[in-house]
């Protein structure tokens, strides 16, 4: 259990975990569909880039941004003795 004064500071810093987790993700996720028609005039292994980098990039940023998150996440509960012992 985490002690009291401890709690501020821990979810303090569970959200700004969460948020520079959220913002690179979402900011890919809108800004690469904007340039999705010049990228398809170069092509890599027979798919419009565009085309493939939505398809595979997302699924790859998106584990990405879940494995960072996670063990980032274990780091601040470390910090502030809230993790579960296994």
């Amino acid at each position: 259990m985490i002690e009291r004064k401890e709690r501020k500071p821990y979810w303090r810093h569970t959200k700004w975990q969460v948020l520079a987790s959220l913002i690179p993700f979402l900011a890919i996720v809108i800004v690469l569909p904007l340039y999705a028609d010049q990228l398809n005039a170069n092509r890599f292994l027979g798919f419009p880039l565009g085309y493939f980098l939505a398809a595979h990039g997302f699924f790859a940023i998106a584990v990405v941004t879940v494995a960072s998150y996670v063990n980032r996440q274990n780091a601040i509960d470390h910090w502030h003795g809230a993790h579960e012992e296994m």
